[in-house]
């Protein structure tokens, strides 16, 4: 089984991710994945400074996220070159893995699943909702403004609309515990 998780910033993603992990599911994050090919990749490091020079990198010589989220988040033409610099590779980081291990069950969160038109990679799409007021409150915790979070939010589909698209939604707008009990009946009925 293979499952594409998706929903809005901050609506608790990566906790379902866990959950699906400690329930035996093998699970990547596209985040993380990101976060990796910036920290170890000497072209995608080379192609980020031939375009916008050393400010987006911090002064140890690693790339500076922040910065990059400045640029991109107020610049659509910016957004679409870090897109397609970046999209590509981590496609092909979770395919490799998927390909590598098809007898196992499967977890891979994307974002912008249904924006990327990926949901047919997948047997079920799953997208996990929360309130926008519950959600900038978690953003807020985590060091992001107010706008920050609307730059993002804007970015994206709007989260009713991957609600209706996905095969099931998860409602985090409650309690961990909730989203616990959520998650864990979504598993079962799966593997029933």
């Amino acid at each position: 089984m293979k499952i594409g998780l998706t929903g809005g910033i901050g609506c608790g993603k990566s906790t379902v991710v866990k959950l699906f992990a400690d329930a035996g599911w093998k699970t990547i994050e596209s985040d993380a994945v990101v976060r990796g090919i910036l920290s170890d990749s000497e072209v995608v490091q080379a192609a980020l400074r031939a375009h916008w020079g050393e400010i987006v990198f911090l002064s140890t010589g690693e790339v500076d996220r922040k910065a990059i989220a400045a640029i991109v988040f107020r610049d659509d033409a910016e957004l679409i070159w870090l897109e397609t610099l970046l999209h590509p590779l981590v496609r092909a980081e979770w395919s490799n893995q998927l390909a590598a291990e098809p007898e196992h069950d499967w977890l891979v969160e994307i974002p912008l699943l249904f924006e990327k038109r990926l949901e047919t990679e997948f047997d079920l799409t799953v997208c996990v909702i929360s309130s926008p007021d519950v959600v900038e409150a978690r953003m807020v915790c985590r060091g992001y403004t107010g706008a920050e979070v609307e730059q993002r939010r804007l970015r994206q589909m709007p989260l009713q609309e991957k609600a209706q698209r996905a095969d099931r939604v998860i409602s985090n707008t409650g309690s961990l515990e909730f989203l616990k009990r959520q998650t864990i009946r979504l598993i079962a009925e799966i593997q029933a």
